[in-house]
């Protein structure tokens, strides 16, 4: 489970911290906050499942993980045909050959940046916005995967949205992520 990290000042675990932000491939730069679920089942949702397939004859009744990501509790073959999908145990009833699955995790599935905002400078991130990210992150009910909210901080409007960040010091795989943007 994530791992619950002071700052103080500078890039702590809790925090992405980068160089300068590739906004057309890394949405997850310098004002993100992330944490990997164990067993590396963070994962995007299974969008559907064709007809006919092992997955409709298993029910595919949906399931919702901790990364808060939608999928279908299928076969472990079923998922593993459908290429770029992986399966995560303990969120299906059934026997254990049926798991949730969803989409594998992927920074290039992330939305663009949203029309009218910027990635917020590490700099600018205050312990009350770290804060309120890191209650968001640990949220993924109310917070799925591409959620957004606002809040305002002073006189500052701040948007955070759930994405996903890639790997990082503290994070060895694609994990979900919380990302602060600013109005341009």
């Amino acid at each position: 489970m994530s791992r619950l990290l002071a700052l103080a000042g500078a890039c702590f675990a809790l925090l992405g911290c980068s160089g300068a932000p590739d906004a057309s491939t890394d949405s997850g730069a310098d004002s993100a906050v992330g944490a990997a679920e164990a067993g590396g089942g963070d994962s995007e949702a299974v969008d559907a499942i064709a007809p006919g397939t092992d997955a409709e004859a298993d029910g595919g009744a949906a399931c919702f993980t901790s990364s808060g990501v939608w999928g279908d509790c299928v076969t472990l073959s079923a998922c593993a045909a459908l290429g770029d999908h992986v399966s995560t145990p303990g969120y299906c009833p059934g026997p254990t050959d049926i798991e949730c699955c969803t989409q594998t995790p992927n920074v290039a599935d992330n939305p663009p940046i949203p029309a009218g905002w910027k990635l917020m400078a590490q700099a600018d991130v205050t312990p009350a916005m770290t804060s309120w990210a890191v209650s968001i992150l640990h949220d993924p009910v109310t917070y799925p995967m591409f959620s957004t909210t606002t809040q305002t901080f002073g006189s500052l409007l701040v948007m955070a949205r759930v994405e996903w960040h890639p790997p990082d010091f503290q994070n060895s795989a694609v994990h979900r992520g919380v990302t602060l943007y600013e109005p341009i």
